[in-house]
């Protein structure tokens, strides 16, 4: 039985896939017959144009700048020392678009919005106007009879409230 079946593996043969290569219509592919700025000529020429909105349609808009039309002086006594002592902007709900320091007879730090920000050194007329200041936090050691006067600007359509 045995040499039976080897004879008959002797005789079988397995049947391989031959490969073929695929069939190509061309042996090099075709040079297309638009070039690039031509296809986009005729994508312009395709594409339709915007829709026209009636003038009925079209509601007019106003744009103004909202100017600052309240300001409030802060006095500061430069004579009792302090370490980053808000001014207390947020407890009167004004967010302010300005500040400026209108006097200044002693040395004082500022810092606007968070406490832990830089310090800037404080001197007459410097101006802060780069963003919305919804607090200053002041920075002084005690100077007897010296003071300062801070200037903030806002517009009362922008308190906020809570």
């Amino acid at each position: 039985m045995a040499d039976k079946r080897r004879q008959l593996q002797q005789c079988v043969r397995v049947a391989r896939p031959i490969e073929e290569p695929e069939p190509t219509l061309f042996e090099t592919p075709p040079e297309p017959l638009m070039k690039e700025a031509e296809l986009e000529d005729l994508q312009k020429i395709i594409t339709p144009p915007p829709k026209k909105i009636p003038a009925y349609l079209l509601k007019p808009t106003l744009v103004q700048e909202l100017k600052d039309t309240k300001y409030k002086n802060f006095t500061i006594d430069l004579g009792t020392a302090r370490t980053r002592e808000p001014l207390g902007l947020r407890d009167l709900g004004i967010v302010a678009n300005t500040m400026t320091v209108i006097k200044a007879t002693g040395n004082f730090d500022y810092i606007l919005n968070d406490p832990s920000n830089d310090p800037t050194p404080a001197e007459k007329g410097i101006k802060e106007d780069q963003f919305e200041i919804e607090e200053i936090y002041v920075t002084n050691a005690a100077q007897t009879g010296k003071e300062a006067i801070i200037r903030v600007s806002y517009t009362p359509h922008l308190i906020r409230i809570g």
